[in-house]
């Protein structure tokens, strides 16, 4: 599952690095470079839900393997892209069907392997995402540089073809390797001592997604994204504006991945065992959205560098909370339905943070006012993860 989100965090990592280069090769604005990344991430709010049910009915190998390999497609494709069109189509659409099933599935997977550390399991393989965001962009400019674009499309198919490969490891369930989920026994135990029935009913996804819990959560997810995701876009491309060099540039999403694996591990695993999730929402969202600030106020490559590795310890500490509520809140039996619609969250935010923020850069030739967009969105958020309360079935099984 590691190897797998490695790679949904490859496909979102690269396209910062990618973007000047189609910019210059398309002839493009900046907001229309933006916008075959919001495209891709429009097509993930159809494919995540329907990966998240076919992953809840049938065999995750076959679902993943082929979801990979349509993104392997779409990479190698755009490395002939000649045509505006044609990267749109290549880029944005193919990529963006393949990519539903690389991150969601798996977390909903493991989410059904482990009953006690689902945190700290969940924690660790979507460390995947800071990790390739290490790696990535500093392998990803040094290909471009040295191989120009096309080479290096073709360069992360075939890594991203390796690598679906594990895919094949996958089982749905415990059940499927005569095992039961970690922490089984003593869930068991616990509910025999106390002598009622605890178990967390299960929610199907329709009365979930009706719940106020779920919208807040929703629009809780966008807000952040929304932040990460201008930064993720424009960061690259705004040093590049500035003068930095392209390697040395690229250097700063890398912190932001280093800065993300620390805090994956840290503040929503272990943390998230001693703290409550609500304020470990609270602090990442508002560090988060701080960092920015740096951007605003200080400029070298050492503050940068800086800001990357803040701005990814905070930003990761909130992605794994969300799926870990979800399944507390509504239990695991439609968690992959529920969390792909709830992914769609994702797309609405990519759909519309980073073609802001290329517009604003268009008519202002200045990013700060995106940077400043950023921090309001991630400062609404922190405001309202006080307004999170656990949804309830009644026994008529009507919401409330």
């Amino acid at each position: 599952s590691l190897v797998l989100i490695f790679l949904d965090g490859l496909l979102l990592f690269s396209f910062g690095v990618f973007l000047p280069s189609l910019i210059a090769k398309f002839n493009l604005t900046e907001a229309m470079g933006a916008s075959i990344f919001a495209l891709r991430c429009f097509v993930l709010a159809f494919t995540l839900p329907i990966s998240g049910k076919l992953v809840d009915k049938y065999d995750p190998r076959a679902v993943i393997f082929t979801g990979g390999l349509i993104c392997v497609i779409g990479l190698f494709l755009s490395a002939f892209a000649n045509s505006t069109l044609e990267i749109f189509i290549y880029f944005g659409v193919v990529i963006g069907i393949g990519d539903g099933v690389l991150y969601i599935t798996c977390v909903a997977l493991i989410s059904r392997w482990f009953i006690k550390k689902r945190s700290i399991a969940i924690g660790i393989i979507t460390t995947g995402v800071p990790i390739s965001g290490l790696f990535v962009p500093p392998i990803t400019s040094w290909l471009i540089l040295n191989y120009g674009l096309e080479k290096a499309l073709i360069a992360l198919s075939g890594f991203v073809f390796i690598a679906i490969f594990s895919s094949f490891i996958l089982r749905s369930h415990p059940g499927e390797k005569n095992l039961k989920p970690y922490g089984y026994e003593n869930n068991i135990l616990n509910n025999n001592k106390n002598n009622q029935d605890t178990e967390q009913p299960e929610w199907t996804a329709k009365q979930a997604i009706r719940t106020p819990t779920f919208i807040l959560l929703y629009f809780l997810h966008i807000s952040g994204f929304i932040t990460f995701l201008i930064i993720i876009t424009h960061l690259f491309n705004y040093e590049v504006h500035i003068g930095i060099p392209a390697l040395l540039a690229s250097g700063a999403l890398a912190a932001i991945g280093l800065g993300s694996i620390c805090g994956r591990l840290l503040l929503s695993s272990v943390l998230a065992e001693h703290l409550s999730r609500k304020r470990i929402l609270f602090i990442c969202y508002f560090a988060q959205s701080s960092a920015i600030l740096i951007l605003l106020f200080i400029s070298n490559v050492k503050a940068y560098y800086l800001f990357g590795f803040l701005f990814g310890f905070f930003y990761s500490g909130w992605i794994p909370i969300f799926p870990m509520l979800l399944g507390n809140f509504f239990g695991l039996r439609a968690l992959g339905t529920i969390y792909g619609l709830f992914s769609t969250s994702f797309s609405i935010a990519a759909v519309t943070g980073p073609i802001v923020a290329g517009y604003i850069f268009d008519i202002s030739g200045s990013y700060n006012y995106s940077f400043i967009l950023a921090i309001g969105f991630c400062y609404l958020a922190a405001v309202l993860t006080f307004f999170i309360k656990k949804p309830v079935i009644k026994k008529n099984y009507q919401i409330s």
